[in-house]
This record gives structure tokens, sequence and C-alpha cells, in this order.
């Protein structure tokens, strides 16, 4: 990206009615990624991470929980305007607990897949 760029909410994908889960990329570099990522109401995503990239993230509207750390145990809220730096390789989902979309934008800066699905997090009892 060479340019000064804009693009407007009206210019992104609208989300897919079928899906709860919808991801609209809004730029990409050779080590940038930046989407907008919404989360139906009432919606658990499910276990993933994010490879080798940290992930930065602005939350635009809602309410939702993320789940990560042994067993999937510790947990963090999210709501709007808060910003959250997720670590690469951190095992985690998003729990939308409400009846309204949950809305974050976010940027995952590195190298590799910007999402891996995973079955879950290992639990710290062996």
């Amino acid at each position: 990206m060479d340019e000064v760029s804009v693009v407007t909410q009206a210019s992104l994908r609208a989300p897919d009615e079928a899906s709860d889960v919808s991801r609209e990329e809004v730029f990409e570099t050779e080590d940038t990624i930046v989407v907008q990522s919404r989360v139906s109401g009432g919606v658990t995503t499910g276990w993933h991470h994010n490879g080798d990239r940290h992930v930065y993230g602005y939350v635009v509207a809602g309410h939702a929980i993320l789940e990560y750390g042994p067993g999937g145990r510790e947990s963090v809220e999210l709501d709007a305007g808060d910003f959250v730096y997720v670590p690469p390789h951190t095992i985690r989902r998003v729990v939308n607990p409400t009846a309204a979309d949950w809305v974050i934008a976010i940027s995952f800066v590195g190298s590799g897949p910007p999402a891996v699905s995973v079955d879950g997090p290992e639990s710290d009892t062996g």
C-alpha cells in the first residue's frame, strides 16, 4: 500500500445472513491483515489461534467474552471501546452471551495463516 486508502463501512462485503461469524477483509499487506469480524448474538466461536501472528483488536460494538488459557478456564470481557492484544499461538474462542452482534476491528500482524482451527486448549491437569 503506497497511497492513502479509505474503506467505508458501506463498501465492505455484507455479512452472510446464514453465517453466525463473519470476517470482512479491509486491508492486506505482506505482513498485516485488517478485518472487521462480527459474531452474532448467542454464538460461541470454535477454538482457534493465529499461528505466528500478533492480534490487535478494537471492539466496535457489543459485548463478548474471550475464553483462553489451560482448559479454556481464563477469560476477559470485551465491550465497545475496548482494545485487546492476543499473543501468537494463544488458543481461544469468543462467546457472545447477548442478543446483539459483537463487532471488532482486528489487525493480524506477522506471517502465516490468520486463523487456525483447533480442538481446544490443553488442560493444565495431566
